[in-house]
């Protein structure tokens, strides 16, 4: 029994021991941490004021996200067209037109297009000769003035599209010659029966039977077509 109590108090002893030297150790740190903090008090205060802040501020409350449901199109009423019991198509119901609109169509369909080709009128002399004789002092009335000027039933006309010599302005003698033959070639035609006469601008287009009473004046060299440079008769 007396050799067995050393031991345990040893052993208490080192435990003690090795106690008080972790403590002395701790408050070494302790006190070197300490001396360290205020050797550097000046550059970590600020930092330590923005940590101490940053942790004692409350965060702000994140704004809740709202979901927002998508409007969806309504669908447009469908029209239902009835078909009848035989099957075929409907046709389309019919416009109604207003009152002006249907008032200038009926002008537009009744309103003729002007003709390009002036009208002819058919002359029928009947059985009498001697229709045309030449104009003086029995009045102006189915005469013939020169080669290419009469009247009928009162009425100037003129041939179309030719030149002819004169007669009272004659500026020589074969002038006046071939102005009085132009006179009575055009006299003998009037009267050589039904002839057609189409008029347009003051001037007269004569024909019998398609041939142009113009144009054979200037087969026959008592006219030339109007227009043309050198209309002198005289040599």
């Amino acid at each position: 029994m007396s050799k067995r109590k050393p031991s345990s108090r040893r052993r208490s002893s080192a435990k003690s021991g090795g106690s008080g030297l972790w403590s002395w150790l701790l408050l070494f740190g302790v006190a070197v941490g300490g001396i360290q903090v205020y050797e550097h008090r000046d550059s970590l205060m600020p930092k330590l004021k923005d940590t101490v802040a940053a942790v004692s501020k409350p965060a702000a409350p994140q704004p809740r996200s709202r979901e927002v449901a998508a409007e969806r199109p309504k669908p447009s009423a469908t029209q239902t067209v009835a078909l009848p019991a035989s099957g075929a198509p409907v046709p389309p119901r019919s416009i109604a037109m207003p009152n002006g609109a249907a008032t200038m169509s009926t002008q537009a369909s009744t309103t003729a297009l002007p003709s390009s080709r002036p009208p002819v009128e058919n002359v029928s002399l009947g059985a009498k000769p001697g229709t045309f004789a030449f104009c003086g002092r029995s009045g102006l009335n189915n005469c013939v003035a020169d080669g290419n000027t009469f009247w009928f039933k009162g009425e100037k006309m003129k041939l179309a599209g030719i030149a002819v010599p004169q007669t009272d302005q004659a500026r020589c003698l074969e002038e006046r010659q071939k102005g009085f033959a132009a006179k009575v070639r055009l006299r003998d035609m009037l009267n050589g029966g039904n002839f057609q006469v189409a008029s347009m601008g003051g001037a007269s287009t004569l024909s019998r039977s398609g041939v142009s009473f113009a144009d054979q004046l200037v087969r026959e060299g008592l006219a030339l077509p109007a227009g043309r440079g050198n209309q002198s008769w005289c040599g």
